[in-house]
């Protein structure tokens, strides 16, 4: 069942958008063949993400909390498609796929959940991104666990590891700004 979800709560903008279901978004790993080990950690990332979500709109930020969630669980819907042909960017092809099927607003989660701009602010698409950067494989971490882990898995060049310190650095950032709003620090995800 497909959800028309408003954005008129936001006083910025009033169209509708079509959001899948988390049962859906279940649906659409299973039919693009998402190996269960990443669909794991979709699910892990939506928790956190849904968690942080409903904790920054009780401080008075605009969220849609549909739209989070299920760009945090559709995230990685291309991950497999890409370890099975090599050179195939997972956000750009997962995107792709979203928005064949009409879901515009979560291909967009899904194309930006790896990169940050340099401005940040506090949306659905950082949401998701952050939520990302604390799970690794299925277990929450750190950021800077995480990082390790990539760095290891994906900083094998001076220019991957150029753009991973980049990424950590503005991860990092964004951390920051999540948390200044939270009467908690990142720590606490830990406990989730």
């Amino acid at each position: 069942m497909e959800r028309n979800i408003g954005r008129a709560e936001t006083g910025i903008e009033t169209k509708q958008i079509t959001i899948p279901s988390p049962k859906e978004c279940l649906y659409l790993l299973k039919k693009y063949e998402v190996y269960p080990h990443i669909i794991i950690h979709s699910k892990q990332v939506a928790r956190i993400a849904m968690f942080l979500a409903k904790e920054l709109k009780k401080q008075k930020m605009a969220l849609n909390l549909d739209l989070v969630e299920a760009g945090a669980l559709l995230h990685d819907i291309a991950k497999t498609y890409s370890i099975e042909h090599p050179g195939v960017q997972h956000t750009i092809k997962g995107a792709e796929w979203l928005e064949r099927l009409g879901y515009y607003e979560v291909a967009d989660i899904v194309r930006s959940h790896v990169d940050l701009p340099e401005e940040l602010s506090i949306d659905e698409k950082t949401v998701v991104n952050y939520a990302d950067k604390r799970v690794k494989h299925d277990i929450i971490v750190s950021v800077e666990e995480r990082f390790e882990d990539l760095f290891k898995r994906y900083g094998q060049t001076e220019e991957k590891y150029r753009y991973l310190k980049q990424l950590y650095k503005r991860s990092k950032r964004l951390e920051s700004l999540i948390f200044s709003y939270l009467p908690f620090g990142p720590e606490f995800i830990n406990n989730l």
